[in-house]
């Protein structure tokens, strides 16, 4: 009784917030499976597994169907919506195409079909199935934000304790798995079942013409020469400043060096390998957020760059929005007429750049030294992430679906989503495309920045949104007692019931 009790409470929040109300669900599209009880494909051919790049001792799903419950998106103007799991029919658009020819893949080659619905808010849907005991979903996507209170309430089943899955596939995101198994159980991952996670994953565009014209080099360059940092790059947005309409002050008609929308204090203390909690070896995370005199030169030093009204230009300082439907729309829309040489985004934003008259380019956030060992790429907290409600008895043909779907997607939408649609159609030259895998290959998942534990990963992003400088005293204040919240939060995780398999 108690685990509902929980469960009905989580339900309840969910429910509460408007913009995260759920809507009624669209009536799910089928593909029809093909019956067949033989371990040969529906065409009578036996497939070698191992000849497919993926071995599975299960070729034959006998008509079985995979239940997904995706995101529509209506929330946040369509940015977020898992588009890429369901087309109803072929397209002659290249990725459309993809993600209808993996459908049908899964009958031709393995036998199962899917059944796709979405929702304003998939997971208070499927939490109210797992309250009711109600197993109608075998997938369910879910925001970052939503889909972590969700596994610490008991909503979704642990992906290591599929014996049909093996997490240590290409196909899913290794980083994911490791940075996001709490309590050494993953509740929720994402990989190459979805291109949504690089859709949300943010780096920096730049305006090639602008870039020429200030006579700056190369990011591409500097970043093959190891030389892309946090002070290179705010000495270039400190060097482009043009008071274009003369009026002697700081105004959105300028030409600055960089436009930031919210959060991207948050982003750059990523992109510099500062984490606000890391995973010890029991999978109990442990706060870390500016605990060294380098971590907290790094928050100043950022901090002084973006409340410089001569280099940067916040979204909220945008005032007349025109027919633009959001400020963030407007700012990037900024962007792609020529008033900023850099803005941050996702490549879901990448759409909205594809008719500027200047040439952008595509390039990793910076490094704070030469010497950082990597390039650190944050998943902001509205991405989806996908998890398997903990409704299931048997999940022997859902690890399998999961398996092949997830190696399709690797092999068919994710090669269309990077080669067709951004390093063709919308990155204008091979440079960026390059960039793509080096920002792919490095995302970044905090569990202490979703976990936002007294608010700590807020603090940093309204102080610089204010034209202020964060305070430690209130970032320490803040922190006293997160450690206590953090072992409240593990405890939980630990002590929640496994379902069983057979």
């Amino acid at each position: 009784m108690k685990f509902k009790r929980i469960l009905s409470f989580i339900l309840a929040i969910l429910m509460f917030v408007p913009v995260f109300a759920a809507c009624d669900a669209d009536e799910p599209a089928v593909t029809p499976g093909v019956s067949d009880n033989s371990d040969t494909s529906p065409t009578g051919e036996t497939i070698p597994p191992e000849e497919n790049g993926l071995v599975l001792d299960k070729t034959n799903l006998e008509g079985a169907v995979l239940r997904i419950h995706g995101d529509d998106g209506s929330t946040s103007y369509g940015y977020y919506e898992t588009g890429d799991i369901w087309k109803e029919e072929d397209s002659s658009d290249p990725f459309d195409a993809s993600v209808y020819k993996r459908a049908q893949d899964c009958i031709n080659t393995y036998n199962f079909s899917i059944v796709y619905t979405n929702s304003a808010n998939p997971l208070a849907d499927v939490t109210s199935m797992v309250s009711g005991g109600l197993d109608q979903v075998d997938l369910v996507f879910g925001a970052w934000s939503r889909i972590f209170p969700a596994s610490k309430a008991g909503v979704l089943y642990d992906l290591r304790e599929i014996e049909t899955i093996d997490l240590s596939g290409e196909w899913w995101d290794q980083n994911a798995n490791t940075e996001l198994s709490l309590a050494n159980r993953l509740f929720y991952t994402t990989g190459e079942l979805t291109t949504v996670d690089d859709r949300c994953t943010r780096a920096l565009y730049f305006n090639k013409a602008l870039a020429t014209a200030n006579n700056l080099e190369s990011p591409y360059e500097l970043v093959r020469s190891n030389q892309w940092t946090f002070d290179k790059f705010a000495e270039m947005c400190r060097s482009v400043y043009n008071d274009v309409d003369g009026a002697g002050e700081y105004d959105e008609d300028d030409i600055v060096g960089f436009f930031y929308e919210a959060f991207q204090f948050s982003y750059f203390m990523t992109a510099m390998g500062e984490k606000i909690a890391t995973l010890d070896e029991s999978g109990k995370p442990v706060y870390s957020y500016l605990s060294t005199s380098e971590a907290v030169t790094k928050m100043e030093k950022i901090a002084e760059l973006l409340i410089d009204n001569e280099a940067t230009f916040h979204v909220n300082d945008y005032k007349n929005l025109g027919s633009f439907s959001n400020k963030w729309a407007y700012g990037r829309g900024k962007f792609a007429a020529g008033k900023h040489l850099f803005s941050v985004g996702g490549a879901l934003v990448i759409t909205e750049f594809v008719d500027m008259e200047d040439e952008f380019g595509i390039i990793p956030m910076p490094k704070w030294t030469s010497e950082q060992d990597r390039y650190y790429h944050i998943i902001e907290t509205s991405a989806p992430l996908f998890g398997v409600p903990n409704t299931k008895t048997d999940t022997t043909d859902l690890g399998y679906m999961l398996e092949y779907f997830s190696y399709e997607g690797m092999n068919t939408v994710t090669p269309a989503y990077k080669e067709k649609m951004l390093k063709r159609r919308y990155a204008q030259d091979a440079d960026s495309a390059d960039m793509l895998d080096i920002i792919y290959a490095s995302k970044c998942f905090d569990i202490g920045y979703v976990g936002n534990w007294n608010n700590i990963s807020r603090l940093g992003d309204s102080s610089v949104e204010n034209r202020k400088i964060p305070k430690m005293s209130s970032i320490n204040r803040a922190g006293k007692n997160i450690p206590n919240l953090i072992e409240k939060e593990y405890e939980t995780l630990v002590n929640i019931g496994k379902a069983n398999t057979q």
